[in-house]
């Protein structure tokens, strides 16, 4: 029994550390998968970090790549349109200078054309000059008579120079001595008469004198208040004589009413006097009376005879208004003023083309009479001139 207690005893001891040994041994193998699992964890997200990473830096330098072919792309495309537009540019100006070059070749070919109808115009001229005989001349030269005739008429009012030319083309007539244009002769003695029963004013003369009046304007003298004193007073003194007859037929009350209102009209004239004493108002009205002598100056060169009375009308109610009547130059004025009143600027003129009417119908005659030598090379050209 101790012999088997002994050995309970010396047994139990080596159980607990087998116990030990095994538990150990138990934990050993239970730490050994913990750790394995451990390692895996880590060594897989260390892999997928590297992985990231080598993604990351792939899609980063995917992205400059990309990014440098943006821009070589864009950079080409501008390049593009840039010689685009150039080439664009260049066939703008390329086509501008093509309808530029188009235009001056037709404006030459219209310059070509009008040249050639203007060579044919010209031969065919000295064609028919060549072919005119005496009469042919005669008749021309009194046509271009009565040509300056209305011309000198119409536009310049030239009565005697239409009467010269009109007298010039009848004696042209009377040397020829054909008896077919007795009527145009006829015609124009007709003309004649009518012009010379108008009465032709002196244009240049009336215009030389108002340049004399404006010329002396600054020696003629103005009104004083003595002269405006007088005149008035001429002027109450006429209505008192014509009144006189009235006054002995009235009362003693209308006597005394009449004395009031002739001290009333006393003090009105006496306000009204106004005479244009200092140097500044002469000026102004000198001005102003020039104004309207050249104004009447332009008018009767014009042939304007509304403004030509208007101004003559405003210079002499200047001059009774403001100026010395006395004086002998102001009143020179005034009758040379009146004078030019009765100037008419404007008379009826007559028509003389009927003599030029009918020198047209003797010359057509003369014309379909006379054969014309036109050669084929003259027609020809014409066609071709036609043609253009």
């Amino acid at each position: 029994m101790a012999d088997s207690e002994d050995k309970l005893l010396t047994t139990a001891p080596e159980t607990e550390k087998v116990k030990e040994q095994n538990s150990s041994s138990e934990k050993k193998t239970e730490a050994t998968p913990v750790k394995t699992k451990q390692s895996l964890n880590y060594f897989t997200l260390l892999l997928l970090i590297i992985i990231a990473g080598v993604t990351a830096a792939g899609g980063f330098y995917l992205w400059q790549q990309q990014q440098i072919l943006i821009k070589k792309q864009q950079a080409s495309r501008n390049g593009l349109e840039l010689q685009l537009r150039q080439f664009k540019s260049q066939a703008d100006s390329n086509t501008a200078s093509l309808n530029q070059s188009i235009q001056k070749n037709n404006l030459l070919i219209q310059n070509l054309a009008t040249d050639q109808k203007q060579l044919v115009d010209i031969s065919q001229t000295a064609i028919e000059v060549t072919n005119r005989g005496q009469k042919g001349w005669i008749l021309a030269e009194i046509d271009y008579l009565l040509r300056i005739a209305n011309r000198r008429l119409q536009i310049a009012r030239d009565i005697n120079g239409a009467i010269a030319a009109l007298q010039g083309a009848s004696q042209r007539i009377y040397d020829l001595g054909d008896i077919g244009l007795f009527n145009i002769r006829q015609q124009l003695s007709k003309d004649i008469g009518e012009l010379k029963a108008l009465h032709q004013i002196d244009v240049n003369g009336t215009a030389m004198a108002i340049d004399q009046m404006i010329a002396h304007l600054s020696e003629l003298p103005f009104k004083s208040i003595e002269d405006e004193v007088k005149a008035q007073f001429k002027k109450d003194n006429a209505a008192t004589n014509n009144e006189t007859v009235v006054e002995n037929n009235n009362n003693f009350v209308d006597s005394v009413i009449n004395t009031v209102m002739k001290i009333g009209e006393i003090k009105i004239h006496h306000r009204s006097l106004e005479p244009a004493s200092s140097a500044e108002q002469q000026s102004q009205l000198e001005q102003i009376l020039r104004t309207h002598l050249l104004g009447a100056r332009l008018a009767v060169l014009r042939y304007d005879q509304k403004q030509f009375v208007h101004d003559l009308q405003q210079s002499q109610n200047i001059l009774h208004l403001h100026y010395k009547e006395s004086d002998n130059r102001v009143s020179q004025m005034q009758n040379d003023l009146t004078e030019f009143l009765n100037l008419n600027l404007t008379p009826d003129l007559p028509d003389i083309t009927k003599a030029w009417r009918l020198l047209q119908t003797a010359i057509q005659a003369v014309e379909t009479t006379r054969p014309i030598n036109k050669p084929e090379a003259t027609s020809e050209k014409i066609k071709e001139a036609e043609a253009l």
